[in-house]
């Protein structure tokens, strides 16, 4: 068996899984905890959105072999900020375990106030120049 890897793949359907990757013969890959990942931009805000979701909604196997004849190309995925993403779907939905958020803003990490505060010193500003 070769190396696993966290990797994206095409199928001929047109979907698109996010998922960690071993080859077992040539004709034949296996997928554990496969997501797939959907992405949308909100305009207001200025933002992407990634909605992560389970391949197969009916069940939570983790492992699938699917033919090689069912691709259209794999990728390794080296983003870290889809890794990140994914691994935690993995977590919580494959393995009922849940990571932990990250660490408030405290005042070591930048200056900390509220709205009102912000917009009194920011219009003081305004006005003084």
């Amino acid at each position: 068996m070769s190396e696993e890897f966290l990797a994206v793949i095409k199928l001929v359907s047109g979907e698109e899984i996010v998922a960690k990757v071993t080859q077992l013969e040539e004709d034949q890959i296996l997928v554990e905890c496969p997501a797939m990942m959907n992405s949308s931009s909100s305009r207001r805000m200025n933002v992407n959105i990634v909605k992560v979701e389970p391949w197969i909604k009916s069940g939570r196997e983790t492992t699938y072999i699917v033919g090689m004849d069912k691709v259209l190309t794999i990728s390794e995925i080296f983003d870290e900020d889809i890794a990140h993403t994914y691994t935690r779907f993995a977590m919580a939905y494959y393995y009922n375990i849940k990571m932990p958020k990250p660490n408030k803003i405290t005042k070591e990490m930048g200056y900390v106030s509220s709205v009102k505060d912000a917009r009194e010193s920011l219009e003081k500003l305004f006005n003084q120049s």
